[in-house]
């Protein structure tokens, strides 16, 4: 067994750590105050510098609203959406969590983010993700540079945006972050490239199709079924079993 070097937490660290698990315990509330500076330095027994190191990275992460010199002391803000995507962000990096794993929820994040989208997408929705499935087929044509990756996650970014849902806007950016370097890494050992370039090219154009007629239930099985066939031919039977029952599952409503 190999050990790694202890790394000392820092003072403010520590006061930032006891804040978040008092939040997410419940004992502090949004709307709720913190001590006033003088008497988290007393509580915590550190100096007035290490409390506004604390003060400012809570208020970097969107969780306190701090007023220097406001004797009544820091606001505990309402969960946001940022909040949530740093969180999820640091679970989805948190070795362990399988590519199979990531696979199932970007298929259930995506497939029902395409189903919504053509539900409530605007024309100004609609006209955003034209575009990037126009990008994506310019760079299947080689006419244009740049990571195929960044822009498969342009496009479903701009369609989760017009699912309406900000839980599902949230938590498919992150996976979609991560998903990016997978579609580039499959890419790079495919012996075909132009061809799966211009396949993806082609299902995203359909896909649009179905966004556009508002087809919730064709637009939810497409991207459900586009983003498997990427992936089918790098998978083992035991990740292709994992994945089996989002394949079979209904998407979109009749």
């Amino acid at each position: 067994m190999t050990f790694s070097p202890v790394q000392k937490v820092s003072a403010y660290e520590s006061i930032v750590k006891q804040v978040e698990s008092a939040i997410e315990s419940g004992e502090l509330k949004p709307g709720d105050r913190l001590p006033s500076e003088r008497q988290l330095m007393g509580d915590f027994s550190v100096s007035r510098a290490t409390v506004r190191e604390a003060l400012r990275v809570l208020q970097a992460n969107d969780i306190i609203e701090s007023r220097p010199g406001d004797p009544k002391g820091p606001v505990v803000m309402p969960y946001s959406p940022r909040v949530l995507e740093k969180a999820m962000a640091r679970l989805a990096n948190l070795e362990g969590i399988s590519r199979v794993e990531l696979l199932q929820f970007r298929l259930l994040i995506e497939g029902h983010s395409c189903m919504l989208a053509a539900i409530n997408r605007s024309e100004e929705d609609l006209a955003q993700i034209r575009h990037h499935a126009a990008a994506l087929k310019e760079v299947a044509a080689a006419q244009v540079d740049g990571p195929f990756g960044q822009h498969v996650d342009r496009f479903h970014a701009a369609i989760r945006r017009a699912s309406g849902n900000r839980l599902m806007e949230v938590c498919g950016t992150v996976v979609g972050g991560i998903m990016t370097d997978l579609v580039d890494r499959r890419l790079s050992v495919d012996s075909d490239r132009r061809s799966r370039l211009e396949r993806s090219a082609r299902d995203a154009s359909l896909l649009v199709a179905a966004i556009a007629n508002r087809q919730a239930k064709e637009a939810g099985s497409m991207a459900v079924s586009n983003i498997y066939r990427y992936y089918a031919d790098d998978l083992d039977a035991a990740e292709k079993r994992a994945l089996a029952a989002f394949m079979e599952m209904p998407h979109g409503v009749e």
